[in-house]
């Protein structure tokens, strides 16, 4: 689980309002629903009708389409890795230019809006470039704003330090700065729209029968982020968890089902549930050796990864001397595991083409079935496991990459998880 600590520490921003705002809506647009002007200007007909009904709005935006891969190329294009703090400054652009054509289709629809950077809207950030997390978010700064202007659109993604530097805030970095601003500024939800209904029992793109899942709980929401499910960033829930703001997933434009993610039941309380089934498709294996087996080289082969960025998870040792971990994503591992073997005189190796699929739900280990129900559908395919972890709200298996799809839907039909047709 993401340590989302740092995010808007409560300590540091004035106390949170007893009662909700009722009046206000915060929405987060994604990239893929602002990818074109015909699309932005959809999106500004969307917003125009929620003002026309009285609403104060205050809008969240990514980058428009793939945006953030071209400023990743072309920072390329110059420099090979780019200097850090120079490719946040290039990467923050993306959704500055969202919000500012989001407010210049808004006035053509003659609704007053104004576009603010995430500094000008309050948010304070902390750590490193490209992977800021928000500390402080003052509220009077879009407050101000909602007193001259009916719509505030603010570019997601990023924020200012303590110094003055503009720091990004990573992956899901937008998902994150709607829910903190909703935290900040009262207000009861904060809508996530993008180009899915809502949260599903799996992906869609591999199992045509999924379920829409109409609520969901943090813990289990979380989990599902957190190995695979795309729909939310987990430091977002996380965020939303800890200050009662409710988020709801929505499509942008094509009204259907979506999902409403709030306190509800714990995932270690209540009946046994399976909920859904998260998948990933980039998992590396990491086997180290190191002699005499001392935990002292535990500990530095995890610094050591740190030190260089790697984050490992799915930690076991079932040998005096060796760590195994895996490794998710598709950064090259070759280097900084060299490095470390050299450093600790170990040997290594590092397993590739494997991904990983993920039974999530309330009090899993409870069941006598889940388990048992897991591993005889793998053992019906002949898919090999590697290595597993498991939890009340989790079981977890690094299988083949090959093999992710059809165990994908093979563990969909086997708990009862499509959608019923009849």
């Amino acid at each position: 689980m993401v340590n989302s600590s740092q995010d808007l520490d409560v300590s540091l921003v004035p106390p949170l309002p007893q009662v909700r705002d009722k009046g206000l809506v915060i929405r987060k647009y994604g990239g893929s629903s602002l990818a074109t002007p015909g699309m932005v200007s959809e999106v500004a007909a969307e917003v125009a009708a929620l003002v026309e009904a009285g609403d104060r709005v205050v809008l969240v935006v990514s980058a428009m389409g793939d945006t953030t891969d071209r400023l990743i190329a072309l920072a390329g294009e110059f420099a090979e890795p780019p200097a850090p703090r120079e490719l946040d400054q290039l990467m923050a652009t993306g959704e500055q230019v969202s919000a500012a054509v989001l407010a210049l289709a808004l006035a053509e629809r003659g609704v007053e809006a104004v576009s603010l950077s995430g500094d000008q809207a309050g948010i304070e950030v902390s750590g490193e470039p490209g992977a800021g997390t928000i500390v402080r978010v003052d509220p009077a700064k879009i407050t101000e704003r909602l007193r001259d202007v009916q719509v505030v659109v603010v570019a997601g993604f990023q924020g200012r330090d303590e110094n003055g530097e503009l720091l990004t805030l990573g992956r899901g970095g937008s998902d994150t700065t709607a829910v903190a601003l909703a935290a900040a500024l009262g207000g009861s939800e904060c809508e996530i729209c993008t180009d899915v209904h809502g949260v599903r029992t799996a992906d869609p793109r591999i199992v045509p029968d999924t379920r829409p899942v109409s609520a969901i709980s943090y813990d289990a929401m979380v989990e599902l982020a957190e190995v695979g499910a795309r729909v939310l960033h987990p430091r977002s829930v996380e965020l939303a968890r800890r200050h009662g703001v409710a988020v709801r997933v929505t499509h942008s434009s094509d009204p259907g089902p979506s999902t409403v993610v709030t306190a509800g039941e714990s995932s270690l309380e209540g009946a046994p549930r399976v909920i859904g089934i998260a998948h990933e498709r980039d998992v590396r294996l990491v086997r180290v050796e190191v002699s005499p087996a001392d935990p002292d080289h535990y500990a530095r082969v995890l610094s050591m990864l740190a030190g260089c960025g790697v984050k490992p998870d799915n930690l076991s040792w079932p040998d005096p001397g060796e760590l195994r971990f895996t490794v998710r994503g598709s950064e090259p591992l070759g280097l900084p595991i060299t490095e470390l073997a050299m450093e600790l005189d170990a040997r290594s190796t590092v397993l590739e083409e494997l991904g990983s699929v993920s039974v999530v739900g309330n009090a899993l280990l409870d069941s006598p079935g889940c388990l048992p129900e897991l591993l005889r559908v793998l053992a019906d395919h002949r898919v090999t496991v590697p290595a597993m972890t498991t939890s009340q709200s989790r079981l977890t298996a690094v299988i083949p990459a090959e093999a992710v799809d059809k165990t994908v839907r093979a563990l969909h039909e086997s708990f009862g998880l499509a959608e019923d047709r009849t």
